[in-house]
Order: structure tokens, then C-alpha cells, then sequence
């Protein structure tokens, strides 16, 4: 009966308008309260203890400052112009293009909507002046940005692996491959339309330039390796590799390109504490909500009812994939982390699922909810920087 209370508190108070955090916070508080014989303090020691335990978060910021970093300093156009050089020739070329930046892109800032707004500025207006329509190029944009949370590194992949206790270095790795697969598919999908439609190519610069614009990238590109390396290898610990790729990133941003001046750091600050803040306190009560449905019992009931009825791993997969979706479409993906795999993943386990292949599956199936209607992150920043409708947009995804 409690966790009836729970969850239907946390759907009235979204369905008032309430930030998530405050939501999870005030669902959990009022239920204790209420309707068990809890004291109301155990929503502090959760929140803040269970947070001041976590260091492996102390990653975030920063990597959300690394992602700001390059952001301002102009990487988004230096990869775009590698991105070019591979597989611009291609039919719709500026289309793979885009494809493949938001990979290369995505491994930088590990964010999603940092992908569409920052690769999706420089491709949407080149798309639409080479002759490809407008929906079309605001569509590839979003729907290439699903690939930043889940090639490393990714706060995504850091919040899973928080909640679920598995090595955060080995979902790095883990994240590869399932990116890689997705970047093919968008791929074939992209130039399939542009033969079907004629679409233009985008002709690549000779090879001397090519060389040229290859080595003034390639320390961009070689971030994302510095951080997993050192993790993988053991040198350096996921914090340390963290801190160690945000120096770096103001070293090449500010003295190699010299693309970032010292009042730019106002504006990168700034965004980086908001964001950082946002998540903090997003952590920290849905910490409190995640202890009281663990204490309730229902992360283990739900695993006993699906062992009991006797559903597969693929079916069990499945109902998640939906179950993530349907989510994803009005909270982020850090939110539904929080929200559903203390629940979802011991189940999983329970099942014989392996617990890799589950948080990554869960990870892309959460981002793509932020590219679908009616209320996708990435949708909304993609028709705000296209202009275009989000119903135009909905319908040129939807074939």
C-alpha cells in the first residue's frame, strides 16, 4: 500500500508541473510521513549520506565541465570536418556526416542534448543550404544524438553504474560496440533515403588539406581514449581520469587552439554549476525514494512474480526496452536511472539476464525516449535551432 502512495504522490506532483527532484523528494517524504512508521529524517541520511559515500560522482562535474569546455572552444567544428573527410562522398553525404560527428562528438561530451546543440548548430544550416529538407536534417541530428550517452565516457553510464554496482570501466568499454552498431544503422538508413531522394554528396578536400585538418583534430579525438585507457589500465582511477581529461581539455582548448579566453570561463562555470546542481539534488532525493522502495520489498517481489511466471529474457527485455521509452519521453535519462532500474535491474538478474548487456540496452533505449514525441529533449532543442515543427518532425521520424 506504500508504494501505491509512493508512486501515485510522484505522478500527481509531475502532472502539477514540479521539478523531478523536488517531486521524488516530496513523494518520498510525505509516504513516510504518512504511511509508514518511519522516522522523516531518513530522507536526509539518505540524501545526503548515501551522496557524501559516492565518490565515483565526483566525476560528473567535471565531466560536464569538460563537455562545456569544448562546447565553447570550437571542437564541434573540428570534428565535423574529420567526419567530413571519411564519409562526406557518400550519398547524402553531409547526412553521414553528421551521423558520424555525433559518435565522434559523443565521446567528448557523453551528453545527448550537448550533441544536438553543439553538432546540430553547425550541421542543421549546412544540411539546409546544401538542398537536403530542413525536417530531414533536424531528424539525423536528433536521432545521431542518442550515440553520446553511450560511447564512453557518459555520465549516463556513470549513474547506471552507481545504482547497479558494476565497474564503470568495463561499461565504458561495454559502450563501443552497441555505438558503433547504432552509427552503421543510422548510417544505412541515411543513405538509403538520400538514393531514394537524390540527396546531394558533399565533396571532401584534397588529401594534403585532408591531413591537415585530420592533425589539428586529433587531439580532440584522442580525449575520450585518455579517459578509458587510464581506467582500464588501472594507472588511474575513474575520478582521477576525469580530472586529468578536464586539464587537459582547458590545455588544448585554451593554448593549443586558443579558441577560449579567460571571461569565457564565466559562462562555462556557470553552466557547469546550474547543470551540476540540477543533478546533485536529483541524486540526492531520489536516493531517499530508491531506499524506500528497496525497503518496501518490491526491487525482490518483482523479481520472485517474473521468475514465478516463467518469462523469458527476451520477452523480460522487451517490456524494459517499452517501459524505457515510454519514460524517456518525459524525463531525462539520468531521471529514469533513478526512477526504474533499482527495480527493473534485480529482476533482470533474477532472470539471467546478463547485467552488461541489460544497462546497455537500457541506456540506449532511455535516450531514444528524448528523441520521440511529445515531449523529447533533444526533439525540442533540434526545432529550436531548425525552426522547424515538432510535429513536422515527429512525422518525417515516424517513416
Amino acid at each position: 500500500m506504500d508504494m501505491v502512495i509512493l508512486f501515485g504522490l510522484l505522478g500527481v506532483f509531475l502532472l502539477a508541473g514540479m521539478q523531478v527532484p523536488i517531486a521524488l523528494g516530496a513523494a518520498a517524504l510525505a509516504t513516510i510521513l504518512f504511511a509508514t512508521p518511519l522516522d522523516a529524517v531518513i530522507v536526509v541520511q539518505k540524501s545526503v549520506g548515501t551522496m557524501a559515500k559516492a565518490w565515483p560522482l565526483l566525476t560528473i562535474p567535471m565531466f560536464i565541465m569538460l563537455g562545456e569546455i569544448f562546447k565553447v572552444g570550437g571542437i564541434s567544428q573540428r570534428v565535423v570536418a574529420v567526419a567530413n573527410i571519411m564519409v562526406g562522398r557518400m550519398p547524402g553525404g553531409l547526412g553521414v556526416v553528421n551521423i558520424v560527428a555525433s559518435y565522434f562528438f559523443g565521446g567528448i561530451s557523453g551528453s545527448a542534448a550537448a550533441d544536438t546543440s553543439a553538432i546540430g548548430g553547425i550541421m542543421i544550416p549546412m544540411m539546409k543550404k546544401q538542398g537536403y529538407p530542413s525536417t530531414f536534417s533536424t531528424v539525423v541530428t536528433i536521432t545521431s544524438s542518442t550515440l553520446g550517452p553511450i560511447v564512453p565516457p557518459s555520465v549516463l553510464v556513470i549513474l547506471i553504474a552507481w545504482v547497479t554496482d558494476l565497474s564503470v570501466g568495463t561499461l565504458f568499454l561495454a559502450g563501443y560496440v552497441p555505438g558503433l552498431v547504432t552509427m552503421l544503422g543510422l548510417i544505412a538508413v541515411n543513405v538509403a533515403l538520400a538514393i531514394r531522394h537524390d540527396y546531394p554528396r558533399h565533396p571532401t578536400p584534397p588529401f594534403g588539406e585532408a591531413l591537415r585538418v585530420i592533425a589539428n583534430a586529433l587531439p580532440t579525438l584522442i580525449t575520450p581514449l585518455i579517459i578509458v585507457f587510464g581506467i582500464v589500465s588501472g594507472v588511474m582511477t575513474i575520478v582521477e581520469s576525469s580530472a586529468v581529461a578536464l586539464a587537459y581539455s582547458v590545455v588544448i582548448a585554451g593554448f593549443f587552439y586558443r579558441e577560449i579566453r579567460i571571461k569565457d570561463f564565466a559562462v562555462i562555470l556557470r553552466n557547469t554549476v546550474a547543470t551540476t546542481a540540477f543533478v546533485g539534488m536529483l541524486l540526492a532525493f531520489a536516493s531517499a525514494f530508491a531506499w524506500l522502495v528497496v525497503f518496501s520489498g518490491l526491487p525482490a517481489t518483482v523479481a520472485e512474480a517474473l521468475t514465478a511466471s516463467g518469462i523469458g529474457p527476451i520477452s523480460f527485455m522487451l517490456i524494459s526496452m517499452v517501459i524505457f521509452l515510454v519514460l524517456g519521453t518525459f524525463l531525462n535519462a539520468g531521471e529514469i536511472v533513478l526512477l526504474a532500474m533499482p527495480i527493473l535491474f534485480p529482476a533482470a538478474l533474477a532472470i539471467g539476464i546478463d547485467p552488461i548487456h541489460y544497462c546497455m540496452i537500457a541506456a540506449l533505449s532511455m535516450v531514444i525516449g528524448n528523441v520521440t514525441p511529445p515531449v523529447g529533449l533533444c526533439l525540442f532543442i533540434g526545432c529550436a535551432i531548425s525552426g522547424d515543427r515538432i510535429e513536422a518532425c515527429a512525422r518525417r521520424w515516424s517513416r
